[in-house]
């Protein structure tokens, strides 16, 4: 047969995901405080659905309620909190406000030299450059720079790291000299820790040197970041996970469960009216659409309790001994246990958290990797960190662990891992590596 072009009838077999299986996979995925955005806007826009008060239970139940009356949505206490934060410009003019005795161009400059400090509290513009805007001449940009240093916190109106530190220490200069010289002439030893080099260039005894740095430690490089105002994200947990007795029980949280139902009012109507085509045609359609976003709920609830529940089973020992004692899993196993696809359980556990014995930790935590031991074994991950952070904290100061002595001491417990994987556990856990934590 020779080929060429033409138009053929082939069977194929494909997959389709209908609107209704692609609602139910995104309501699955979603976190708690986007839900609750969905059920809100949903609620808005479906007339027949409703939201009912909870009555404080929090065990898993059924989402079809009938009859029930329309109420309003969940009221939620972290929505009404006061803000009580003063930025940083407020602070500084407050204080410049308590200064009476001021020229009035002082003051402006003052003013805007405020206005133009980054959220660490350093200033962006130079002299000149202020000295052109406000119109003044550079002895007077000079003594208004002065008095916005005399502000607290101290160390606002730096032009760099070095002059931010050297206005901490003013006070401080009497008692310790050697800290403003290494601030002004060797702050770049000082971050290195080359202790024994400043020793030599300064003849000064290593405890001295250690002492300095200990104080310039001390300081506040970003004196003005705490004033630096960030939107506060609340978390809220998916499961409660609860010691009662021996067992472990897993619980809906109230904000996750919220409770919908359909309207009686509006079946009743669809059957009274059903010779108004139009009422019974729309009525129809958003209650068929509200009992299948229902029935949606009713599924996203049982599966997250059911990966949760499988979860508390595998990782029994971190829910009563600590986080030293989790264990490696992956998504398949657990989706293996349950009879489900891996990726249903990722849904299943992204974004959503649950508050422990322990503290609230997001459902994905309890996945960590794996390292093998002896004997077919292996830890994961969270239970080498414990022991790195358990060892560095009963450390002798005078000879800390080097990141190859640690390595050594998880050898010897039959847990192979490299030099390299220690220093990446070491810097996840905020601790500086030993020739930054040696103390002389």
């Amino acid at each position: 047969m020779r080929p060429g072009y033409g138009m053929f009838q082939q069977q194929t077999a494909k997959m389709r995901i209908t609107p209704q299986l692609r609602k139910a996979i995104t309501i699955l995925q979603l976190s708690t405080p986007e839900l609750m955005e969905v059920i809100q806007q949903e609620v808005t826009d479906n007339p027949v659905l409703e939201i009912v008060s909870h009555t404080g239970d929090t065990n898993f139940t059924p989402t079809f309620f009938h009859g029930a009356r329309r109420t309003e949505l969940m009221y939620d206490p972290l929505l009404h909190i006061a803000s009580n934060e003063v930025s940083l410009e407020r602070h500084l003019k407050e204080q410049l406000g308590f200064i009476k005795k001021i020229q009035p161009s002082l003051r402006r400059t003052v003013s805007f030299m405020i206005g133009n400090l980054d959220h660490n509290g350093y200033l962006g513009s130079t002299l000149p450059e202020i000295s052109e805007v406000c119109k003044i001449d550079l002895v007077q940009v000079e003594d208004a720079l002065k008095i916005l240093q005399s502000f607290e916190p101290r160390g606002v109106g730096a032009r760099d790291l070095r002059e931010c530190l050297l206005l901490q220490v003013q006070s401080l200069a009497d008692s310790f000299p050697l800290v403003s010289l290494l601030i002004k002439k060797h702050l770049n030893e000082i971050a290195n820790y080359h202790v024994h080099k400043l020793t030599t260039l300064l003849q000064v005894s290593p405890q001295e040197i250690q002492a300095a740095i200990d104080v310039i430690k001390g300081l506040n490089p970003k004196p003005g970041a705490v004033f630096h105002i960030e939107t506060v994200h609340y978390i809220i947990p998916e499961v409660i996970i609860e010691r009662a007795g021996e067992q472990l029980v897993v619980l809906l949280h109230q904000a996750a469960s919220s409770r919908l139902s359909v309207n009686g009012y509006y079946e009743r109507m669809a059957e009274v009216n059903s010779d108004n085509y139009e009422l019974t045609r729309f009525l129809a359609g958003k209650l068929h659409a509200a009992k299948f976003f229902l029935k949606c709920l009713d599924q996203r609830r049982r599966t997250i309790v059911r990966v949760t529940q499988a979860i508390v089973e595998e990782q029994n020992d971190f829910f009563w001994k600590g986080t030293g004692h989790l264990k490696p899993m992956t998504l398949k196993q657990i989706g293996d246990k349950l009879g489900v696809h891996e990726s249903t359980v990722s849904r299943a556990t992204a974004g959503k958290y649950a508050q422990t014995p322990w503290g609230i930790f997001e459902l994905k935590y309890f996945f960590p990797s794996g390292l093998q031991m002896g004997l077919g074994e292996s830890a994961s991950s969270e239970h080498v960190k414990s022991k790195i952070k358990t060892w560095i904290s009963g450390e002798n100061s005078r000879k800390p662990y080097s990141d190859q002595k640690l390595a050594d001491l998880l050898r010897e417990e039959g847990i192979s891992i490299s030099r390299r994987t220690i220093t990446k556990y070491r810097e996840e856990l905020g601790i500086s590596s030993s020739v930054r934590r040696k103390r002389i």
